[in-house]
């Protein structure tokens, strides 16, 4: 532990020379050795140090994948809905929306509150491709993932029959 908090130090020290796109290349690199700790760390330099700049949001949004990944569903949830409030017009705006419901759903047990998430994310993107999973997670709440996949086998029983 004692020589970790040397080498955390110089490598804050190292980053506070970069631009906003090198530490976005760093957590790229980072997020692609699953190294959470690492693309936590530079998401929250780029958010701290250009709140503003390109890399931004995308930094807010990596770091909402650290923390999901890194198993803190709160600290993730937190994160997805700044995303989301900050950047609605981002690419994975629709998915962090998705996300905030399905972790009430399914990490938080948090059922009203996940059924206002998903039910927003319809509303807002009623033909995304994540449309017909956010139906099912509606449809599942607060049931076991067998309970939902044996109704969802009995739907589709009954509409194979009409």
């Amino acid at each position: 532990m004692k020589l970790f908090i040397p080498v955390f130090l110089l490598f804050l020290n190292a980053c506070s020379n970069f631009t906003d796109e090198e530490l976005w290349i760093k957590i790229e690199l980072a997020k692609a050795n699953k190294n959470w700790d690492s693309t936590l760390q530079v998401s929250q330099k780029i958010i701290k140090d250009f709140p503003q700049g390109r890399y931004g949001g995308w930094a807010r949004f990596a770091l909402a994948e650290s923390y999901r990944f890194k198993n803190q569903p709160r600290e993730a949830l937190d994160n997805y809905k700044l995303f989301h409030e900050q950047y609605p017009e981002m690419q994975p705006s629709a998915l962090s929306l998705f996300l905030t419901g399905y972790i009430y759903n399914n990490n938080l047990q948090m059922f009203d509150s996940a059924k206002i998430y998903y039910e927003k994310f319809l509303l807002k993107y009623p033909n995304h491709d994540l449309a017909p999973t956010v139906k099912f997670e509606l449809e599942s709440i607060g049931k076991s993932p067998q309970e939902a996949l044996t109704e969802q086998q009995k739907n589709k029983t009954r509409m194979s029959k009409k």
